[in-house]
């Protein structure tokens, strides 16, 4: 997945953090701020200029919203062109960060992305002032669908804020800079120990909540401790979605180890968050639904099963 970052005026990301954010998503980057009250754009193949001009922009023009976005490329080929942000209009410009549902995929042959498609069918036709109503925020975060996210970044003065965050809610806020997600972080996320019955022992920072973390300053690692692990098998996937009394069932156990080994034919999850997050799936009371139409999810050989109509907008993510 892609990694979008919304840096509110005066605040930053330091260097090694997007030393992390490029190394998991290497395809290109951009850059999008406001100068003299007008939309700039930087995008560059090359991790040494991109982290060059970000200290450049931060320093001069963070006194306004800044959009930082970094690819791995999913539809269309690896070039300038595929990389993030584009152009709306001339005063405003957006990132995205998931797969788009079927309908925004362009056509065969066809070398734009899947995010270009969308922005040339349904953003560019859209009045920018519509930002500003909290309904049409909503329905265009259900129009792509649980597993997709958008900033929109923009200098219209009509406009009541920099920045604009569709399924914010998807996303992560960390030390006030909001994140598309935190997949980049490295973390074990092998922090629970389980006594013989079941119940949790201990747990590292890597297993807490993500709001409940602690965070080292001036940089986006998870501080954590390290336990020894004996009579007890370590956990290759943790998600903070999951309540800590239903990790300890086997049964939920042998589902997410399920939904891992079928998502790995598509690509590998450093995390099942990560995992939940591509795949727009939600975890209630030992069951995997669609984030969107809440139908169920299954793994199952050869594949996910989802039992999404073809009207969902998940309704592709079956594998």
């Amino acid at each position: 997945m892609c990694v979008i970052a919304s840096l509110p005026r005066g605040k930053n990301i330091t260097n090694k953090s997007l030393d992390q954010m490029w190394n998991r998503n290497p395809d290109g980057g951009g850059i999008a701020w406001i100068q003299d009250g007008k939309i700039q754009v930087y995008k560059t193949m090359k991790l040494k200029e991109f982290k060059r001009k970000f200290k450049e922009v931060t320093s001069k023009y963070g006194d306004s919203d800044i959009l930082v976005h970094m690819r791995i490329a999913t539809h269309g080929s690896v070039c300038i062109d595929n990389n993030h942000p584009f152009h709306v209009d001339t005063q405003t410009v957006f990132a995205h960060n998931g797969i788009m549902p079927i309908e925004f995929h362009p056509p065969a042959k066809s070398d734009l992305s899947d995010t270009r498609y969308f922005n040339k069918v349904l953003l560019q036709n859209m009045k920018p002032v519509a930002l500003d109503d909290d309904l049409f925020r909503t329905a265009l975060g259900d129009i792509i669908g649980g597993g997709n996210k958008l900033v929109i970044l923009s200098a219209n003065k009509k406009l009541k804020q920099d920045s604009y965050i569709i399924n914010e809610h998807i996303g992560q806020w960390v030390k006030g800079v909001w994140y598309s997600n935190t997949a980049h972080v490295p973390s074990t996320y092998k922090g629970i120990k389980f006594d013989k019955t079941g119940s949790v022992v201990t747990q590292t920072q890597d297993a807490l909540p993500f709001d409940e973390r602690v965070f080292v300053p001036d940089s986006c690692d998870i501080s954590h401790e390290s336990y020894l692990f004996d009579e007890v098998d370590e956990m290759e996937f943790y998600s903070t979605m999951i309540p800590l009394e239903d990790m300890a069932n086997v049964k939920v156990q042998e589902q997410m180890d399920n939904f891992a080994e079928a998502a790995s034919r598509m690509y590998i999850y450093d995390t099942f968050d990560d995992l939940m997050a591509d795949l727009a799936i939600d975890y209630k009371e030992g069951n995997f639904y669609c984030v969107d139409c809440k139908r169920q999810v299954k793994a199952i050989d050869g594949g996910i099963k989802r039992a999404c109509s073809p009207t969902c907008s998940c309704f592709e993510f079956a594998l």
